[in-house]
């Protein structure tokens, strides 16, 4: 989208949601743009893939001509169809995303925005001929296996074979049926980063695949029973043919949401090391899409202002000091704050600044102190201890 699109840069907790126009289903696609408050706004929020973004598609957004990805242009054109009419949080569109600040803004907000949604929709593209088998395969493995009783604790490392023959199921190998539930898994949906907050923070979400609707527990219990039984996992990765979206990535995905309605947000190391591989088109947003459902961080800790490296290298830190809280005052200073004390930290806090300045290897210490037990994490990277 152009920045002529937007009129202004949005402030503190205002959000832009766009609406479909119901026009005929040949004509140009044209939706509206509006500003409201994220408090008070009623409205569905989009979970999906950019894809390519060289091949644009036209579009007329408030009467002007703009442009879109194809795979946005594809549910929008999907949503028109079904004359869903109201209105929409979709980031490519709502977000200026030539405007650091404002999408430092906004993507702070974004666990906020899917969790006031009245529905986050999962778009996987659209639909394809062997969709309704491969749909019918899952409900059938859910129901006969009571996938709305299941424990994602109970058998979480026991990687055995899948017993299809005692529940009348076909065996995975050279089956179309599998292949196409295989399929619907190997979506480039599981393999991107943002859809785990996405998926999270939904009070309630429903998959599209073009004029399908799927259950999200059913697909995303799918994705667990492949990934936990050797045979499915093997037959999947010959029938996809090793594909770069595997079937780990999905059941990794399905894993962080029960486990996360079940125990709530863990430490951001703890939440990245589940989700290694995963694709994201900016470096930070590997950091950056985890931060809104892991725990002890301050929504400051994402900022575009910041190169991939400085990130990096925080994390880095927060992760070797034991994930502490991370916080930032209002003049801007970085705090990392411990739970223990200062002597069971020190040799790291010592470590880390000794090679965080190569030039001189000194180790800067100074009193004024932030209270018991902090640190500050200052732009050239020195500790701050009492």
């Amino acid at each position: 989208m152009s920045t002529s699109t937007y009129i202004r840069t949005l402030q503190g907790r205002r959000i832009r949601l766009l609406e479909v126009i119901p026009d005929s289903e040949t004509s140009i696609l044209s939706i509206q743009l509006v500003e409201n408050s994220l408090d008070e706004a009623e409205f569905e929020a989009l979970s999906y893939v950019w894809g390519d973004q060289t091949e644009k598609i036209r579009i007329k957004c408030n009467g002007k001509r703009a442009e879109i990805g194809a795979s946005l242009h594809a549910f929008l054109h999907e949503r028109r169809r079904r004359r869903s009419m109201g209105l929409l949080w979709a980031d490519q569109i709502c977000i200026d995303q030539n405007n650091t600040t404002e999408r430092t803004r906004q993507v702070r907000l974004m666990p906020a925005i899917y969790a006031k949604a009245n529905q986050v929709i999962i778009w996987l593209g659209k639909q394809q001929p062997t969709d309704p088998e491969g749909l019918a395969l899952a409900k059938t493995l859910y129901q006969k296996c009571r996938g709305n009783q299941y424990d994602a604790d109970a058998g979480a490392f026991d990687f055995h074979d899948f017993d299809c023959q005692s529940r009348g199921i076909p065996d995975p190998k050279f089956d179309s049926t599998w292949s196409a539930l295989f399929r619907i898994l190997s979506n480039p949906w599981f393999g991107r980063v943002w859809v785990i907050q996405e998926l999270l923070m939904a009070q309630k979400s429903v998959m599209w695949k073009g004029t399908f609707d799927l259950n999200t527990d059913v697909v995303l219990w799918s994705a667990m029973l492949i990934g936990r039984h050797r045979n499915l996992y093997e037959n999947y990765d010959v029938a996809m043919g090793s594909p770069q979206t595997s079937a780990l990535n999905a059941r990794n995905i399905a894993a962080a949401y029960y486990d996360f309605k079940k125990k709530g947000p863990l430490p951001l190391y703890d939440t990245l090391s589940r989700h290694l591989g995963m694709g994201a088109t900016d470096s930070r947003d590997r950091f950056f899409a985890l931060a809104g459902v892991s725990s002890g961080l301050a929504e400051a800790f994402i900022n575009y202002e910041k190169t991939f490296r400085d990130v990096a290298c925080l994390v880095g830190k927060m992760t070797l000091l034991g994930t502490p809280n991370y916080q930032i005052t209002e003049d801007g200073t970085e705090m990392l704050v411990l739970d223990k004390s200062p002597k069971e930290h020190r040799f790291l806090i010592e470590w880390l600044a000794f090679h965080a300045n190569p030039q001189n290897h000194k180790m800067e210490k100074r009193a004024r102190s932030r209270g018991p037990h902090r640190w500050e994490v200052s732009q050239d990277v020195r500790f701050v201890y009492e």
